[in-house]
């Protein structure tokens, strides 16, 4: 009987295949993800006017205390 883990045994150049398919897949996947994350923080967000919370407790000038 076989070994069955025989199927793992590889030539230098059968390694050498697997070596470069998998830096290929390494690299292109790191490429997408900072292209990824390069867009999301080029992408300006809206600009709403907001209150500060000095701005709540203002008097208004027509207001009479």
């Amino acid at each position: 009987m076989k070994n069955p883990f025989g199927i793992f045994v590889l030539t230098k150049r059968e390694q050498r295949v697997v070596i470069v398919i998998m830096t290929v897949l390494l690299a292109a996947t790191i490429a997408k993800r900072y292209r990824e994350n390069r867009w999301h923080i080029a992408t300006p967000a809206p600009t709403t006017p907001q209150a500060t919370p000095a701005d709540e407790h203002a008097v208004a000038p027509n207001e009479s205390p």
